[in-house]
């Protein structure tokens, strides 16, 4: 189960930049490529191949500083967006915006910058977290709740309430992964594709401790097994398809299963798939030993009822290029008829996955 997890996202790194790239009929900006990434830069800053470059991902959050206020009418959070007919993902910046020090290739500069990421659904979980207040009965903590200092503290959830032994949901963007997709794609590796869903993450757990049994209920981030989130979105998924009883008909042997998916409908994500109530689409079935594909793990849930992520291919080799990748991974939704998020490339065997995300889907994305 447990394999190293970065649990802070590198939204800004040092990196350089790869090419440059003219547009057509555009006389002010260029493309400058940065690993996987393409993104519009303005002729005047002058950047050159191989120049050292603070690259801030797509999705982060920016602070209000004069350097950044041309983002100001977009909240300050960098997004995808289309320059003459150019999409762009993320910004290039000279490495003068840092403080002054040595930087390193690859360092992470995200702390340094103030830089937070854009996250909806981690809003979400801290407004779980703050609901369990309003629930108290206690007296003397109704009372300390009148200090912001101890609602800091109350509300904060435990740094152990993720199960340790299991790997959050979290794949990583293919651009990120230039040197794994070079390497895989020279051995000609074949991998399982699914359709990406925009929703909400949410891992099912079940533990054998002693003759008994332990269900858990978690969130992408926090533990909602016991006191709060029982009437959340996670909590109806679990009780609509039994989920702890399908677990037990599923563990056998194994000391421990875990089952990750997505869920989606009302108030989750815009209910892009304009689903009535909630539902669950199933992407991970996870023994100690083993990660079940896709295509066995419909065949283990779809008896009870539970669907997993659409498979789009199962023997998919990787296309000669990033862009090529994310052209592919371009199209409409299996499940409704709109553009879909992306797609989740898995090959169980050596035990890769990643994600490419459909730029389209992201210039649609309303906030």
């Amino acid at each position: 189960f447990r394999k190293k997890y970065d649990t802070l996202r590198r939204l800004a790194t040092i990196r350089t930049i790869s090419d440059i790239r003219q547009i057509p009929n555009a006389d002010s900006i260029v493309v400058a490529v940065v690993d996987g990434w393409e993104c519009v830069v303005s002729k005047k800053d002058k950047f050159n191949v191989g120049d050292k470059i603070v690259y801030i991902e797509i999705d982060s959050v920016v602070p209000e500083r004069p350097e950044f206020e041309f983002l100001r009418s977009r909240k300050f959070r960098v997004r995808t967006i289309k320059l003459r007919g150019q999409i762009s993902q993320g910004l290039v910046l000279p490495t003068s915006i840092l403080p002054k020090g040595q930087y390193d290739i690859g360092d992470d500069v995200t702390e340094k910058l103030g830089i937070k990421k854009y996250d909806p659904e981690g809003e979400l979980e801290n407004k779980l977290l703050k609901d369990k207040i309003v629930k108290t009965k206690n007296p003397i903590v109704k009372y300390l709740l009148r200090f912001k200092w101890f609602r800091k503290l109350y509300i904060k959830p435990k740094k152990n309430g993720f199960p340790s032994w299991i790997v959050k949901t979290d794949e990583e963007r293919i651009q990120n992964k230039v040197s794994m997709f070079e390497n895989e794609k020279k051995l000609g590796t074949k991998f399982m594709v699914t359709e990406k869903i925009d929703g909400q993450s949410v891992t099912y757990f079940l533990e054998k401790v002693g003759r008994k049994y332990k269900f858990g209920v978690c969130s992408r981030n926090v533990n909602l097994t016991n006191d709060y989130g029982s009437s959340s979105s996670y909590w109806t998924i679990a009780k609509k398809y039994d989920i702890e009883n399908v677990l037990k008909k599923l563990i056998g042997d194994a000391d421990r299963i875990v089952l990750q998916g997505e869920n989606i409908g009302t108030q989750i994500q815009g209910n892009k798939y304009k689903v009535n109530d909630f539902d669950f689409f199933a992407f991970n079935l996870i023994y100690p030993n083993r990660k079940v594909d896709t295509v066995e793990m419909g065949s283990l849930l779809n008896p009870f009822g539970i669907k997993t992520v659409p498979v789009l291919e199962t023997e998919f080799q990787l296309k000669d290029t990033i862009a090529d990748m994310v052209e592919y991974a371009k199209g409409n939704s299996t499940l409704l008829d709109r553009k879909r998020e992306g797609c989740v490339f898995r090959n169980y065997e050596r035990n890769i996955s990643f994600k490419v995300i459909n730029p389209e889907f992201l210039l649609d994305e309303k906030d």
